[in-house]
């Protein structure tokens, strides 16, 4: 099997027997989740009992659903929780009786355009006090429900339990930490964080398999907003936590995309911009938080501002609804995805200060490094002017955004000065400008 089956294989193995599950913030599902993929990973997940306090937010109890449905008189079901969890609004609270028509609509949401399908009321899960029950039920079987009343049954429980997060570490040479994250919640749907999960894992099997690492890289997979807050409250070493991705609708069949960190032109953003350039053409760059919004509001948030991207593919037509699904999960796209992270991680690994160890232009066809300029004008500027601009002063990336061209481009003529012997390279220090003081370090100082 090539190797991009097997990864397709994997990938598909770490979604299909999860998406399906009740995954909230807090439940059996979601636990039952996360220690398959710590199993998995071999890693031991942080975990936190409910009431833990995390920043400002609290872990909420877990939520226990034994049975939902809306029924005619005469048993006819309308709605059934074990059809798909999205019939059931998270944290619905315990009710049962007879109700009437006019009483139940108030407790009936549909979707507002896609009227044969469910949709996912995200915001419920983030209540504090949990006082009402709904249903999700689609509007063509909402417009024919024609009798006066309806029997409603939901059993469900709040009760303590354990949020757990995969947070593990890939250490490098540096303590200089890239993360990347995703949400382990969302029932019932592939897109919003199982695909993302999926492709982080294969992404960092691959990392765990380089032979060295600048960078140290941290995997965060957990419930959305919770996690974040957990890991900055309770975590290990998050003073080294320098840039952060957010992962969003991987699988989706749109172009690649991306919202900015905060600041909008930090080093992740800059690397991001430059690698999507070889992907879609019609990407959206969008300010902070303007796609989806994760939790970078968090890690790029007041107190931290650790610069974080949201990658994701925008818009999907299926968002927060039933049709987010096997069927709607793009594996070609996921396999993309992949690719591009994987290129995001070498841009990182590989971007260096060039310092140049010759005086006068070179010449290139004693290097066999020359461009003809009748075949390739811009390429043969470009040779001159990265020669001029290589003085230790700045990185590749530095350079190809000066001149306009590609990072790989000047990358690899770098490269090959190198072992020419005609360049001095310096690794992992073309972010330090960004970095100096970072407001989540000082954070973290004076935490202790």
């Amino acid at each position: 099997m090539e190797l991009s089956q097997m990864s397709r294989q994997r990938m598909k193995q770490l979604i299909e027997p999860y998406y399906m599950l009740n995954r909230v913030a807090v439940g059996d599902d979601t636990s039952l989740y996360a220690r398959s993929l710590a199993e998995y990973l071999k890693v031991e997940p942080l975990s936190l009992p409910s009431g833990t306090k995390c920043l400002t937010w609290t872990i909420p109890d877990k939520w226990v659903v034994h049975e939902a449905y809306i029924e005619t008189l005469d048993g006819e079901r309308i709605a059934d929780f074990a059809w798909h969890p999205l019939y059931l609004n998270s944290y619905s609270i315990p009710f049962s009786g007879i109700i009437a028509k006019e009483e139940l609509l108030k407790h009936v949401t549909s979707h507002p355009v896609l009227e044969d399908r469910l949709v996912y009321m995200n915001r419920w899960q983030y209540h504090k006090k949990h006082t009402q029950w709904g249903f999700s039920v689609p509007r063509t079987v909402v417009e024919n429900l024609d009798e006066q009343s309806y029997r409603v049954h939901i059993d469900t429980a709040f009760e303590p339990g354990t949020m757990e997060v995969i947070d593990w570490t890939l250490p490098g040479q540096s303590t200089e930490t890239v993360f990347f994250a995703a949400h382990t919640c969302h029932p019932g749907q592939v897109n919003d964080g199982a695909a993302c999960i999926a492709v982080l894992v294969e992404l960092f099997q691959y990392l765990e398999s380089l032979p060295e690492r600048h960078y140290t890289y941290r995997l965060i997979l957990g419930p959305e907003y919770y996690a974040a807050a957990a890991v900055l409250e309770h975590g290990k070493d998050i003073q080294h936590l320098r840039y952060g991705f957010y992962l969003d609708m991987m699988a989706n069949g749109l172009p690649l995309s991306f919202s900015r960190s905060f600041h909008g032109n930090s080093y992740a953003d800059r690397i991001t911009r430059s690698v999507l350039a070889h992907y879609d053409t019609d990407r959206i760059d969008a300010p902070y938080r303007s796609l989806y919004g994760n939790d970078e509001m968090f890690y790029d948030g007041p107190g931290f501002e650790i610069p974080t991207v949201c990658l994701s593919r925008h818009p999907y037509t299926y968002y927060h609804t039933d049709w987010d699904n096997l069927d709607h999960c793009d594996f070609d796209k996921l396999e993309e995805s992949l690719d591009m992270l994987k290129d995001v991680i070498e841009t990182f690994e590989t971007d260096a200060i060039p310092t140049r160890l010759f005086e006068g232009p070179l010449y290139l066809t004693e290097y066999n490094l020359y461009i003809d300029p009748k075949l390739d004008q811009r390429g043969y500027t470009a040779l001159q002017e990265i020669q001029i601009l290589m003085n230790g002063e700045r990185s590749c990336l530095d350079i190809a955004e000066m001149i306009g061209v590609d990072f790989l481009f000047v990358r690899n003529f770098v490269n090959e000065l190198s072992k020419h012997g005609l360049v001095a390279l310096a690794y992992g220090t073309a972010q330090k400008a960004a970095t100096s003081s970072p407001s989540h370090v000082l954070y973290a100082e004076a935490m202790k």
